[in-house]
């Protein structure tokens, strides 16, 4: 019986030692490859896609009951401001209520804003809130900041991809 097992075991080595590792991979989102293709409606009706014509993105991830979110949406409203003309912002709020989430943004002043179902957040593997994801001019996902992230570390950010010269990183605050 065990030679009759010797060609399934090796069968199974065999397609082991072939397989990518899992180390190091996440779900959907890998920082320095292609960000992963969605489709997102937003508050105001338009259709947005992983497509940013060319220009680079800042895809922030919230909630409205979210403290830290609430801390760091001013920074980042004004940095989308600042970097209007250059950089594609999205904000996309996490499972709640349409009107709730458009009260908070009109509060805030948060523009284009997105209700999640759970797809995106899926497709983005979003571990927590506030998430805020970096996507270059070509497609590919620059860095990924998991946590309040600090208007110093966003505006270097969004400088390097205006700029062309991000670096690859997932950050957590420590």
């Amino acid at each position: 019986m065990s030679r009759a097992l010797f060609p399934i075991l090796a069968l199974c080595a065999a397609a082991l030692a072939a397989a990518p590792p899992a180390v190091g991979r996440e779900r959907g989102l890998q920082v320095g490859a292609a960000a992963p293709e969605f489709l997102i409606d937003t508050l105001d009706g338009i259709s947005m896609t992983s497509d940013f014509h060319g220009k680079p993105a800042y895809i922030n991830v919230f909630a409205t009951w979210c403290p830290p979110c609430r801390r760091e949406l001013p920074a980042i409203v004004q940095r989308a401001k600042q970097y209007r003309d250059r950089v594609v912002f999205l904000f996309v709020d996490e499972q709640e209520p349409s009107s709730r989430v458009k009260s908070f943004a009109s509060t805030f002043g948060v523009t284009p804003v997105a209700v999640d179902l759970g797809q995106f957040g899926a497709t983005f593997n979003v571990q927590g809130l506030p998430e805020s994801i970096f996507i270059d001019r070509h497609g590919v996902v620059r860095s990924v900041y998991r946590g309040t992230i600090p208007d110093d570390v966003l505006a270097g950010e969004l400088a390097a991809l205006v700029s062309d010269s991000a670096s690859l990183a997932i950050t957590e605050p420590r």
